[in-house]
């Protein structure tokens, strides 16, 4: 595969990691990737490569809300992502951290409100990430099904919890990339395709910053 700076797309199970790959896809019917309902599904560490696509895309396995799959094989696969990120990040010119916006609530409240000797595993992912220097955008995905009451809800609830654990959030329309204490979030849906020309804007923009190194 030809050498190219990659784009991280990490989360959960079942959050839109691969819709948003192949949205991101010249040709997105060459992508064989799953996308379905069954949690857990994307399970191969592959960096998908496209002619006309100027950087590689890895969609790493989802783990957490893993139906039908046991606490074992879920943590072999949090294993996996984290040997993967800790051996190639600085492959990574960027990465996307991908959220369900339908679930922000529930994990907060099991992982964090219940139980403060936990971390939420999104604000888990972030931290990690932000170890190794990788520039995040966090991605709040399928705003098309909640209210724009709920979704705004939902985000200050997510953004006050993270700035509990020293994480700074602002939205993307507000970002400055010269700014990089602050991480940008961007509200989005797959389905719809909201936004996805200011996703694609931000991609790029690192991609270009990260050219010299290639």
């Amino acid at each position: 595969m030809e050498l190219k700076p990659s784009l991280l797309i990490i989360g959960n199970s079942n959050v839109g990691k691969s819709s948003i790959t192949r949205l991101l896809l010249p040709n997105p019917k060459q992508y064989k990737g799953k996308i379905g309902k069954t949690p857990g599904s994307t399970l191969l560490i592959k960096p998908v490569s496209q002619p006309g696509l100027p950087y590689n895309i890895v969609d790493l396995p989802g783990f957490g809300y893993m139906k039908n799959v046991s606490h074992r094989r879920e943590e072999h696969v949090k294993k996996q992502v984290v040997k993967h990120i800790e051996k190639h990040h600085d492959n990574y010119f960027f990465a996307l951290v991908v959220i369900n916006i339908l679930r922000i609530e529930d994990e907060l409240k099991k992982y964090y409100f219940k139980n403060k000797s936990t971390i939420p595993l999104s604000i888990e992912l972030i931290n990690f990430l932000l170890e190794f220097n990788i520039p995040i955008l966090v991605v709040f995905n399928k705003i098309d099904k909640i209210s724009n009451f709920d979704k705004n809800q939902a985000i200050k609830l997510f953004l006050n919890v993270a700035r509990e654990f020293g994480i700074k959030m602002v939205n993307l329309s507000e970002y400055n990339i010269k700014n990089n204490r602050n991480i940008p979030y961007l509200e989005f849906s797959a389905l719809k395709k909201i936004n996805l020309g200011a996703l694609r804007k931000i991609i790029n923009l690192y991609y270009n910053l990260s050219k010299k190194k290639y």
